[in-house]
């Protein structure tokens, strides 16, 4: 049986993660997380450290931008 996490980032310093965030990040095989149109966005990036090699990842491509309106 498959589990589904979610799992917050933070205010965006890497080092603010909780423990067990990191646990689970390292633990899984599939990821998804939000990105913009092209590059892998900010979730992705607070994660990097943490995301295993060959582990399946899954962007969820939005158009973001700082436009509140």
């Amino acid at each position: 049986m498959a589990k589904l996490y979610g799992i917050g980032v933070g205010p965006g310093d890497p080092e603010l993660l909780t423990l067990k965030a990191a646990r689970i990040i390292s633990e899984v095989s599939v990821i998804a997380y939000p990105a913009p149109m092209e590059g892998v966005g900010l979730a992705r990036t607070i994660a990097e450290t943490l995301i295993p090699d060959g582990l399946i990842e899954i962007p969820l491509r939005m158009e973001m931008s700082l436009n509140r309106d």
